[in-house]
């Protein structure tokens, strides 16, 4: 891992305190893993969130058309430190874990 993407992907864990979070590099980025469920990634300076239809995020990150590819917020580095964002990637895990029980 190179210095300047270790510092970032450091600074985005230690805002994520308290979860049970982990990064695991993949495909040039990292994996983000919140309870065991991928929740995102973390590549450059931004974390991909899977959208789940969270309603309480900031009306600037962009959301994802239906028919979008990609079904990703993209949420830049500034955000880091919202007191949003722990409970945005923590209903993400949820929401993942639910959705999983009801596919089986």
């Amino acid at each position: 891992m190179a210095f300047h993407e270790d510092d970032i992907v450091n600074e985005w864990l230690d805002r994520l305190q308290g979860l049970n979070v982990e990064a695991k590099k993949m495909f040039g980025c990292y994996c983000l893993y919140c309870d065991g469920q991928a929740v995102g990634w973390l590549h450059d300076s931004v974390m991909s969130l899977r959208e789940v239809g969270l309603d309480y995020l900031p009306d600037d990150i962009k959301r994802p058309a239906k028919g979008d590819k990609v079904q990703e917020l993209v949420i830049p580095l500034d955000y880091a430190a919202a007191d949003w964002l722990p409970r945005a990637v923590q209903d993400t895990a949820e929401f993942r874990k639910r959705s999983a029980r009801a596919k089986v």
